[in-house]
């Protein structure tokens, strides 16, 4: 006869196998969870300018973003312990042997170890490769013509990639930097955007805030500058560290006057067109006048160009076609002359409606479409009608407003709907369902 196991037994058991179950799920947890805990360098690879790295320090990296001074210290001490960091070589980079902002010596590259002595046992807990880089200049040599007046480079720009005139990567935060031009003419100056130049000078909070957020507790240094005459300037930027001035090199800014873009412009009937159409370079400060000669300002609609002018700005539609002659002036309409320029106004007729012969429709349809295409692609003449020969089945309507057809599926039924684009005609067979049910087999088979 079998023995049968007591109950004891059996919660002995079943608690034995809980124990062995419980090891296996919650041990890894805890091991994970201790493994975070182990005592490690905040950092394992800093690269920073040459200068004391401090918390105030902020530069700009030879790629793009915003580089700021971070501590090196211990993560997780272990009580009672020591801790000590050294440098592989001094002469590139230093720190305090308890550890915090490095100092940048010269370019190359270096080791900081730190050492943990616990109980007269002496163990290297981690190591940070350095790289110490030199300050350097690179210069923008395509978006470096301006007009006369004044301009800048904010932090703004720089966030949203626009690239600046001018760049010192890795900027040693114990140096100064100086910009000198070649010419009175054009005068440049460095401006330090902090979180409170932001508040100044950006309106919006929200761009406030993610600008703030971008640069954080660093800063961001760009410029402002006056041209105040046509011409090729050359910028030197020097830096100045431990009383040792050294040049980092030079860039070029070209100036140039108000000008026009070209004498002859052929635009499409229909065209809407701006100012920076027809001159470029304008002066910030200055105001541009457009005189269209023979222009009908009583009847806008019979000249060949029109023009409106809001909030002193100018905008210009090719309104038929034919030819006229602009005279653009600075100052007022009796101004300087910046010069003459002929507008052309082309049409390019319709040759070919393209159209799908046969359409479905359901009842109620508030969405229904018909598509249609021409040729050539760059017509000038539009769709001046839509007409269907059954408007109890399907009315069509002209909405002024937002200018476009609208095709309503009243009732069951068929309706021939007609397209016009200037003197070009097409026709489509639209048939209309009670429902998107109603299927008629017969046109499968």
């Amino acid at each position: 006869m079998k023995r049968q196991m007591s109950r004891k037994k059996v919660l002995v058991l079943m608690a034995l196998i809980f124990a062995l179950v419980a090891s296996y799920v919650i041990g890894p947890v805890s091991v994970a969870e201790a493994a975070t805990k182990k005592t490690a360098l905040s950092e394992t690879e800093m690269t920073i300018p040459v200068g004391k790295v401090t918390n105030k320090a902020s530069w700009v990296l030879d790629t793009y973003g915003i580089g700021t001074g971070r501590k090196l210290t211990v993560e997780n001490p272990v009580k009672g312990a020591t801790y000590q960091f050294t440098s592989s070589n001094t002469k590139v980079v230093k720190i305090s042997k308890d550890g915090g902002y490095l100092t940048g010596v010269k370019a190359g590259t270096a080791t900081i170890t730190c050492t943990q002595t616990l109980k007269n046992k002496k163990t290297t807990i981690g190591k940070c490769k350095v790289t110490v880089k030199k300050a350097s200049l690179s210069a923008n040599k395509y978006d470096n013509v301006f007009a006369i007046g004044k301009g800048e480079g904010t932090v703004a720009d720089y966030f949203v990639g626009f690239e600046p005139l001018y760049t010192i990567a890795f900027r040693n935060p114990d140096a100064t930097y100086t910009l000198t031009s070649n010419s009175d003419n054009f005068t440049i100056k460095e401006v330090k955007y902090d979180a409170k130049k932001i508040e100044k000078t950006v309106t919006d909070d929200v761009y406030q805030d993610m600008l703030k957020d971008y640069i954080g507790k660093g800063y961001y240094i760009g410029y402002e500058f006056n041209a105040k005459a046509a011409g090729t300037y050359k910028i030197t930027v020097n830096e100045t560290y431990n009383k040792k001035t050294t040049k980092l090199g030079t860039f070029t800014v070209e100036v140039k006057e108000t000008t026009l873009t070209n004498t002859k412009h052929e635009v499409l009937l229909g065209t809407y067109l701006g100012s920076y159409d027809f001159i470029e370079y304008a002066k910030a400060d200055k105001d541009y006048y457009f005189n269209v000669k023979d222009y009908d300002a009583a009847n806008p609609d019979n000249n060949v160009l029109k023009i409106e002018k809001e909030y002193g700005k100018y905008s210009f539609y090719a309104n038929k076609a034919g030819s006229v002659e602009v005279t653009v002036t600075e100052g007022s309409s009796d101004g300087t002359v910046i010069g003459t320029f002929t507008v052309t106004v082309i049409e390019i007729p319709v040759e070919k409606i393209i159209l799908d012969p046969e359409y479905t429709a359901y009842v109620g349809d508030e969405y229904f479409s018909i598509y249609y295409d021409v040729e050539p692609y760059d017509t000038t003449d539009k769709l001046s009608k839509v007409e269907s020969d059954n408007s109890e089945v399907l009315k069509v309507e002209y909405d002024s407003q937002y200018n476009y057809w609208i095709i309503t599926p009243l009732k069951a039924g068929v309706a021939n709907i007609t397209l016009t684009v200037g003197d070009k005609t097409a026709v489509t067979k639209v048939t209309v369902k009670e429902n998107e049910y109603d299927y008629d087999y017969d046109d499968e088979y």
